[in-house]
């Protein structure tokens, strides 16, 4: 049986090889806990960017609502009017109460451009800001993931040196028989 030269070389590259692994395994399973907050993140952004557009419609709404009470003051308003009154009996001039009712015309002009503003232009800024707040998130979680665990180079591999054992082996027996037959 010959003996191998590089055995010892060849265990230490072993070893490294082996820590090599186990370091790459180590940070594989870094990058797979940091995937799954990824996407745990991707979800509650998705959540965020969904209760961003609907608190956009919920204040669109709002404004609707204190839009529709102006209209509804505005027209009591003008029913009450003592003027408008009088225009309904006959006799009177055709422009009676007018301006009463020119007021009640403005405050409705005014509320309609309010709402087409607000369901309009402003709820398009809304829903952008809203996109581009879920892009940046989701932007910022995606750069903390980081790259993913790369193996590297290889561990090279001594090649097996049985001749220079065979060598070793056969200069000792060469030295053993010469000191014997030295001895005769």
């Amino acid at each position: 049986m010959c003996i191998d030269a590089n055995a010892g070389l060849r265990a230490q590259q072993k070893q490294k090889w082996r820590e090599k692994n186990a370091i790459f395994a180590q940070q594989g399973l870094k990058f797979f806990n940091k995937e799954t907050s990824l996407k745990r993140t991707q979800n509650l952004n998705l959540i965020g960017y969904g209760r961003d557009l609907s608190d956009a419609y919920v204040q669109a709404l709002y404004k609707q609502g204190k839009g529709r009470v102006a209209v509804r003051d505005a027209a009591e308003k003008f029913y009450r009017n003592k003027a408008y009154g009088r225009s309904l009996q006959g006799g009177r001039a055709r422009s009676a109460g007018r301006n009463a009712y020119l007021n009640y015309l403005n405050t409705v002009s005014k509320v309609d451009s309010v709402m087409n503003a607000t369901f309009g232009r402003n709820m398009a800024y809304a829903q952008i800001g809203a996109q581009r707040k879920y892009l940046n998130k989701n932007a910022r979680a995606r750069e903390s993931l980081g790259i993913p665990a790369s193996y590297g180079a290889p561990v090279m591999q001594s090649p097996t040196d049985y001749f220079s054992g065979f060598l070793n082996l056969a200069s000792q027996v060469v030295g053993i028989g010469s000191g014997i037959s030295n001895w005769d």
